[in-house]
């Protein structure tokens, strides 16, 4: 008989034991329920941060569905082509798609000809792919292959739609007791019917005389790839949606079904949103066999896709009517200028940053409908409208920046230009003889790697941008650099644009104010239209001035690098496409230095590159500040510049300038463009009614 007192010390230890592991698992608990807390906390904070810094920008898109037809030019822009194309470009759309015919003539004709439900699609080379983390690859590996470029076709031009849509639908049930998809295909002239997806030629083979059995007197044969075929899957389940080919005469066109606002857009995977058509045609260059992307788009829904991407879309309004006038009148005089390529203009800074509706806001919306079709004309043709980021003080005229004498393209000097308060407009770049060596060789001169010296043998008339750089190596050749736009291109992007000073360990420049023009000096009128200057030019609005800028950033990922061609995003390759960040979103760490780009300003660790040592000499006057720039190396070259771009016509930053200032969008042209008329495009001789 066991010890009552014995076993009731068992029971209680064993009680303390319980109790004890009952309380680690409470705080275990308690733990686990923090951590999820903690999580959720962070997640709403970014969330609410993410929506923070999109008000700041005023990224909600507005309503655009009036500009879908606006404007009776189409405008084809390129948006994947040449080294950018890829094997597979992904869209989603709120509501499906359309898919149609698009030709390439004046008027870029769209023939509907299937609906498709689904609300994501990818656009694809036709053949055999491979796929991983949802991107698509050609492969010539069967044991790799999720979507089979082999099929047994089934012709049926002879059909109308809806008979093909009857057709269709019984040919769908029946071989899904076989097993086999049925694909809708249109091929040069007609509706056809492909069935199945097979990895070769033999697998499909042993189909075809089933298929035949099954639709008597119906041409049945094995088809294949072909390189002018683009296909339409469904990513999630690699199911093909639609196939087209018409051997490159005609390109198979996406556009997304209607939303509730009447609206189509088409979103890429970085972000973007297009309105128009989707052109999705096959192409090639040294690496890759994939699908090019060009977007066709009424003329206004253009400018609009262009102005926020160009200047930010909280500017003033004069400005951003000022630069809808000007962008139109760019576009209209260069359309085409991507003929070879197949598409007017490219989407990036070549021609003008394009990146569709998803900043088009209020400002945006009444500065393209409020200047609905206006160009700028001289002697009663468009004007080859070219502009810049900021100019420094003074334009160049296009004769000393490309050669040809342009009457209303001649050089001025822009005193309101706050250049020193504007992003890249004024800098200091120090670098050393190999440094600059290597630059120039890289630009295609012939010169040793280092350099000896540097002069600037002429200025363009009337403009402190260089016409003439004098380079000399270490060897003693010399070489003459001619004309300020080949100057700029020669030292890009280190150095941003001809206007500027160099010496060797110092150099000697200026730094001038703003000055407020009073009303008599006003850029002369050709029109009516006119605006008081006010006392005081009151407060700017938020800017776009406060960030990094993010130009010439180079992003290295798995899939390749990607260098940035602007200030306020990044491109990060990805293994699902290219995704595209705002600097309100990115985050970046590095061994040497942590940034953070949000909101409106950037946050930088305290150690910061050492700028150049300047002294500011006894010569300066009110306005105009006389200063030394000394290199950290007395043999290194020193560069002190103002400016970014060609410098030929309008100024962006000036153009802001002056609207706060108070200049109407009339006027504000009128400073940049020498006797301009603004008119309808269609009142000019090339774009008049027939």
């Amino acid at each position: 008989m066991s010890n009552p007192n014995t076993e009731h010390t068992k029971n209680r230890k064993r009680s303390r034991e319980e109790r004890k592991k009952m309380m680690v698992r409470i705080l275990a608990l308690l733990m686990a329920i923090l951590m999820v807390a903690g999580a959720a906390y962070y997640t709403i904070y970014m969330l609410s941060t993410a929506v923070s810094a999109a008000d700041v920008q005023q990224t909600e898109i507005v309503d655009t569905s009036s500009l879908t037809n606006s404007g009776d030019v189409p405008v084809r822009v390129g948006l994947m082509y040449g080294e950018n194309i890829t094997v597979g470009f992904e869209v989603t759309s709120e509501c499906g798609f359309t898919v149609g015919i698009t030709d390439d003539g004046t008027d870029c004709r769209f023939t509907p000809l299937w609906e498709l439900p689904y609300t994501r699609i990818s656009a694809v080379v036709d053949g055999n792919l491979s796929k991983n983390h949802m991107t698509y690859a050609v492969t010539y590996d069967a044991s790799q292959t999720v979507v089979g470029g082999f099929h047994v076709q089934v012709d049926c031009e002879r059909y109308d739609r809806n008979q093909f849509t009857g057709l269709y639908q019984q040919a769908e049930k029946t071989m899904a007791e076989y097993g086999l998809d049925v694909t809708p295909a249109w091929v040069y002239t007609g509706y056809t019917m492909r069935i199945g997806d097979f990895a070769s030629r033999e697998q499909a083979q042993k189909w075809v005389e089933t298929v035949r059995s099954i639709f008597p007197g119906e041409t049945v044969y094995v088809t294949g790839a072909s390189e002018t075929s683009v296909s339409i899957l469904q990513p999630e389940s690699d199911e093909i949606l639609f196939e087209y080919d018409c051997g490159g005469e005609t390109e198979l066109g996406l556009q997304a079904r209607e939303d509730k606002n009447g609206n189509t857009y088409l979103k890429t995977p970085a972000a973007n949103v297009y309105d128009g058509i989707f052109v999705f045609s096959r192409s090639r260059n040294d690496t890759t066999e994939g699908v090019a992307l060009t977007n066709i788009i009424s003329l206004e829904a253009y400018i609009a896709g262009v102005l926020p991407y160009e200047i930010s879309n909280t500017w003033p309004v004069e400005t951003l009517k000022s630069f809808a006038i000007t962008v139109r009148s760019f576009t209209l005089t260069h359309r085409g200028r991507h003929e070879a390529d197949g598409f007017d203009l490219c989407g990036n800074v070549h021609c003008q940053v394009y990146k569709g509706a998803g900043r088009v806001n209020s400002n945006v919306w009444e500065a393209v409908t409020g200047t609905a079709g206006q160009v700028m004309t001289y002697d009663g043709e468009i004007v080859n409208a070219y502009y810049s980021s900021s100019v420094g003080g003074t334009t160049v005229s296009a004769k000393d920046a490309w050669g040809g004498d342009i009457p209303y393209l001649q050089a001025r000097e822009t005193p309101w230009e706050n250049y020193m308060e504007h992003a890249n407009a004024f800098w200091i770049v120090e670098m050393t003889p190999t440094e600059l060596g290597g630059r120039l060789q890289k630009a295609g001169y012939e010169l040793n790697s280092s350099i000896a010296d540097v002069r600037i043998g002429a200025l363009a008339s009337g403009s402190t941008y260089i016409k003439v750089l004098q380079i000399t190596d270490s060897t003693g050749k010399v070489i003459q650099i001619n004309g300020t736009d080949a100057v700029r291109a020669a030292l890009a992007p280190t150095i941003k644009s001809a206007n500027f000073v160099v010496g060797k360990g110092s150099v000697e420049y200026t730094e001038t104010t703003a000055v407020y023009l009073p009303e008599q000096e006003k850029p002369a009128e050709n029109t009516t239209s006119s605006a008081a200057v006010p006392d005081d030019p009151g407060t700017q609005p938020d800017k776009d001035f406060g960030y990094i800028s993010l130009y010439g950033y180079h992003v290295q990922t798995a899939e390749r690098e990607y260098v940035s061609d602007i200030d306020f995003s990044v491109t990060l390759i990805t293994g699902s496409g290219e995704q595209l960040y705002d600097r309100e979103d990115i985050f970046v760490l590095s061994g040497e230095s942590a940034s953070a780009f949000t909101g409106e300003s950037s946050v930088q660790n305290k150690k910061e590159p050492e700028a150049p040592v300047t002294e500011t000499l006894d010569k300066s006057t009110e306005t105009t500040v006389y200063k030394v720039a000394h290199a950290e190396n007395p043999n290194n070259f020193i560069f002190v510049g103002k400016g970014w771009g060609h410098g030929v016509g309008m100024s962006q930053y000036g153009a802001y300038d002056l609207a706060v200032m108070g200049y109407t969008a009339k006027e504000i042209l009128d400073a940049y463009f020498d006797g301009i008329l603004l008119v309808h495009y269609r009142t000019t001789e090339q774009y008049a009614e027939k």
